[in-house]
């Protein structure tokens, strides 16, 4: 009866080591509160929160990504409320220089590049290639849109009503 119970005591420490493989608090660099996720491999989900949400993936030396960036700012002023909108800079330049690109874009959504976070939100969406890549995300993690390069405001703002 030990044996068995040795064993079970085992296998349910496995398997709830292997249920926060997938959970995940990232640091961001302009809100003390971070992200919190789970992240569904077998599902294809990533879920963060009770909102939709969308990941913005930028580099610090992409001018098409700054481009981005003044429709972002409007659409979260109007939508901030309703949708979470996620910044995932990579690579980081270091601290100060990456608070000082949000700083000169006026971005107030919440973005991290910490690089473990970088690396699970790429790996999350299947892989980045280059940026900019703007992903849509629906309330239980699902993915539902996805664009690359410079993208309209309005094509944005679609995604955002349709994920809404």
């Amino acid at each position: 009866m030990k044996f068995w119970f040795k064993i079970f005591i085992f296998s349910a420490l496995i398997f709830a080591g292997c249920a926060k493989e997938y959970e995940k608090h990232h640091i961001t660099l302009n809100d003390p509160r971070g992200i919190d996720t789970q992240f569904f491999p077998s599902q294809q989900r990533l879920k963060m929160g009770d909102k939709p949400y969308m990941l913005f993936f930028f580099g610090t030396d992409c001018g098409v990504c700054k481009k981005q960036i003044p429709d972002l700012n409007e659409l979260y002023k109007i939508y901030g409320d309703r949708m979470e909108f996620i910044g995932v800079l990579g690579p980081s330049k270091g601290f100060d220089k990456d608070m000082a690109l949000l700083k000169e874009h006026g971005i107030e959504f919440k973005t991290t590049s910490d690089k473990v976070s970088v690396d699970y939100f790429s790996k999350a969406v299947g892989g980045v290639m280059g940026v900019p890549v703007v992903y849509f995300f629906d309330k239980s993690g699902k993915m539902s849109g996805k664009f690359i390069g410079l993208t309209p405001k309005s094509v944005l703002e679609g995604a955002i009503k349709s994920a809404l």
